[in-house]
């Protein structure tokens, strides 16, 4: 029999200030190496594959050109954005939805996503944490060719909180 002032769970009994293990949730990782398309802030595009874990500084990408190759360092500090996309191909021509009244997932919230460079998305995000190094957000456009985007803060230039 468990003492007083101690407390009996399925571990056994611990005592009461001895705090609960805690279960770190990753929002960061992407779930498994994507189709990736790296926009840099001056421009330059690189299409390819790569898994992508922001708290890093830099990540590795299989470029279409050399998927079997050692890959290209992209900084994080260099990004506009990475878009984890359906297809290479796109569509250039589509113009993405920005309709608000679009169904999204529960616990999510809709967001505007303007960058530097007057670009503006608007999509849902689960976090909204200006201490991490970006924001990932899924586009409200069900038809869009992007899956998820990753947008560094310092590339940013606000987030808005829609409806």
């Amino acid at each position: 029999m468990a003492a007083e002032g101690d407390r009996v769970g399925r571990r056994g009994p611990a005592a009461l200030d001895e705090p609960a293990p805690r279960r770190r949730r990753r929002l960061w990782v992407s779930r498994s190496p994507g189709r990736v398309v790296v926009r840099y802030a001056d421009g330059r595009v690189l299409k390819g594959y790569a898994d992508l874990d922001p708290e890093q500084p830099t990540f590795l990408v299989a470029p279409l050109s050399d998927p079997d190759g050692d890959g290209v360092e992209v900084a994080m500090t260099d990004l506009k954005a990475v878009f984890f996309v359906r297809s290479f191909a796109g569509d250039p021509s589509r113009d993405e939805s920005k309709d608000l009244y679009q169904p999204r997932p529960p616990d999510t919230r809709k967001v505007c996503v303007r960058f530097r460079d007057g670009e503006e998305l608007v999509g849902h995000t689960r976090q909204l944490d200006r201490h991490r190094a970006g924001l990932f957000f899924a586009p409200l456009d069900p038809g869009s060719n992007n899956l998820r985007v990753f947008a560094p803060f310092a590339a940013l230039m606000g987030v808005r909180r829609l409806l």
